[in-house]
């Protein structure tokens, strides 16, 4: 019976810390996590054999901890490290669709087995403890398991990262609220410049001494006609595209004060993103450029239109406005335009904008190098049997990226090309080799240039060096060092220098509004959009078009704006909605069914107060306007009640 009873209790062990030792096992954490894997699972089973209210100590306790073992297993097998900024930035809906496609197998089975292990205790069916080990001294236990927790890995990483908020090297200086004032500079031959950021383009691939061949030939031949800057570091609040941009225009890190915070969600809905903040798309506009962007992805995506429009760009092209061109609508990848056809599109503007009125700097954002496998463009020739489809994906874009910037260069005589990898490379198909040189990996940074000569710079640099080095090639001498960074033609880079006396942190929030009795709330379904206090607000899920989903702002009852909510359950949505008073855009149609009966809503504009039954101040569905003082005389005074 000993035996019997005891099998159980092992396996589920052996359950518990399955994940760990594979993470382990690939040298992807430290042993003590296996440990302490180890100890948590005891201690469940002595809360669980404790019965009564402990069982449920115990529930909670597996089902917790095993997924967050699974988390950090998920950011050390996607990324190489532990907990950061940028996978919570990304612990969204959109990365979880990317990732049911991109890793299927392990995303599923992932879940098959938490939701299998929370379970098990139930199944199991333990009986109360024996007599040896019921008289175990709680406070042993007690001890052990504090021991155990903390040793605990997943928390020691969000630990690690939360007290990273404290090193001077993660801040940014608080950005202003006045308008941007730039001072126009002289510039007796201004050149123009196209500035391409190359997705996770790392200069890695380019090693032949790390993957036995140069994946970039093309490339690295033209690094050699220009300045080639051979020491580019990725450093904190730089390791996704958003923030890379911003890191690379702005001269300064994109972060929230909180590390689960999203910036996905946060950025469309501040109301200028770094506020008083000179980026480089503000000083060329200052300097008369005509600027554009253009990249194959969502512009809503993380808020990267509302960047841009913020700091100096006048046209933004993105998949929305670039799809309908498409000759054959099919020909696009699930993140949106194939690098073939941007190049194409791109050059087509050049022609426009090279008519030699004033000068322009044109910016292009590529996608077909994106993890996990690459989106190769169809115009590349078939590849060889033995690469594997990242490698293939990287060939492509060497060949497509310098014949474009080839094109570019012999057309056109007075502009710089600027070609930079926005971030190191996430967890794909080549993955296990670039971690096996984590401290060897580079950005890739070169220029070209009508008076750049042959150079290989090898200052070290980051990011935020990018725009004052571009602004020095361009002929501008007042932007050598500009927040965080400095022209790497003429300086190290100051970013290796910071103390906390000279650093703050950014925050990026949400308009201070309120709910003004005698006021309204304005909607505008195009969009959807919900006007408030003068300010306008995008109704998005995670930063992307509401589709299917929920967004609701949430206020106390004097009116003052708590915060914000987006999703694509109905039931988790109301579940929050207890209390506050609720105002919001549906195009969940299980959510808008609770409240209209016999109707397939498809849109729903709502303001009210919800309870257990639902929504308790009449919903608002069709109509453009909510009276605000009618809107919370009804909560309140049901409140009241």
């Amino acid at each position: 019976m000993r035996a019997s009873a005891a099998f159980p209790r092992a396996a589920y062990c052996v359950l518990y810390v399955a994940p760990i030792a594979v993470a382990v096992s690939f040298n992807l954490a430290y042993a003590y996590w296996l440990l302490s894997g180890v100890a948590v699972a005891v201690l469940v089973i002595w809360l669980w054999n404790l019965g009564a209210w402990h069982r449920l100590t115990a529930f909670v306790m597996n089902g917790a901890t095993s997924f967050a073992n699974l988390l950090l297993a998920a950011s050390l097998y996607v990324q190489g490290v532990g907990f950061n900024a940028q996978f919570f930035y990304h612990l969204d809906g959109e990365t979880f669709a990317i990732a049911r496609q991109a890793y299927s197998l392990v995303f599923f089975g992932a879940w098959v087995y938490w939701l299998g292990l929370c379970v098990v205790p139930l199944l199991l069916g333990w009986r109360k403890a024996s007599l040896g080990t019921r008289y175990v001294p709680r406070r042993f236990i007690a001890l052990a398991g504090v021991a155990a927790i903390g040793a605990y890995a997943p928390l020691l990483s969000l630990a690690t990262l939360v007290l990273a908020s404290d090193d001077p090297q993660t801040m940014a200086r608080e950005p202003g609220t006045r308008p941007v004032e730039i001072d126009r500079e002289a510039l007796a031959d201004p050149k123009s410049l196209v500035l391409i950021f190359a997705e996770s383009l790392e200069a890695t691939y380019s090693r032949g001494d790390i993957f036995g061949a140069d994946f970039t030939p093309r490339l690295t031949a033209l690094a050699n006609k220009g300045a080639n800057f051979e020491d580019m570091r990725e450093v904190n609040n730089t390791g996704s595209t958003i923030t890379g941009m911003v890191g690379a225009m702005c001269a300064l890190p994109l972060r929230s004060p909180m590390p689960w915070e999203h910036v996905n969600t946060l950025l469309p809905n501040v109301e200028t993103p770094l506020p008083g903040e000179a980026c480089l798309g503000d000083v060329l506009a200052a300097h008369g450029y005509r600027t554009v962007f253009m990249g194959g992805a969502p512009l809503e995506f993380a808020g990267k239109g509302k960047f841009l429009a913020a700091h100096g760009f006048a046209e933004r092209h993105g998949a929305s406005d670039l799809l309908p061109l498409l000759e054959d609508p099919d020909y696009r990848s699930g993140w949106g335009i194939h690098d073939d056809t941007l190049f194409e599109f791109a050059l087509r503007r050049l022609e426009a904008l090279a008519d030699g009125s004033s000068p322009f700097a044109l910016t292009l954002l590529t996608l077909d190098t994106h993890h996990p496998s690459g989106l190769p463009s169809g115009s590349c020739p078939d590849r060889s049997r033995e690469a594997s489809d990242m490698e293939f994906a990287i060939r492509c874009s060497d060949r497509l990226l310098s014949g474009f910037i080839d094109d570019v260069r012999s057309r056109y005589d007075n502009v710089v090309v600027a070609l930079f990898s926005d971030h190191l490379a996430h967890r794909n198909e080549l993955f296990g080799t670039l971690d096996s040189h984590g401290n060897s990996r580079r950005l890739r940074f070169s220029v070209w240039g009508p008076d750049v000569d042959p150079i290989r710079v090898a200052r070290t640099g980051t990011h935020y060096d990018v725009m004052p080095t571009i602004l020095d090639f361009l002929g501008f001498e007042n932007w050598m060092k500009h927040g965080l960074g400095a022209s790497l033609l003429r300086a190290d880079s100051p970013w290796f220098d910071l103390d906390k006396k000279t650093t703050a942190t950014i925050t990026q929030h949400l308009p201070d509004i309120r709910l003004e009795m005698n006021s309204e709330v304005v909607f505008e379904a195009n969009g959807p959009t919900i006007e408030i206090d003068g300010h306008r607000i995008v109704a998005t899920n995670e930063g992307l078009a509401l589709i299917d989903a929920v967004f609701g702002m949430k206020f106390d009852e004097k009116g003052i704006f708590v915060g914000f909510r987006d999703g694509e359950s109905a039931d988790d949505f109301l579940h929050e909605t207890s209390d506050g008073i609720w105002v919001g855009v549906s195009t969940n149609e299980r959510f808008n069914g609770r409240f209209v009966d016999g109707e397939s809503t498809k849109l729903a504009l709502f303001g009210g107060c919800f309870d257990e039954t639902g929504l308790i101040a009449e919903p608002l569905w069709w109509r453009e306007r909510l009276d605000v003082s009618a809107l919370m005389g009804g909560c309140v005074s049901t409140d009241r009640d």
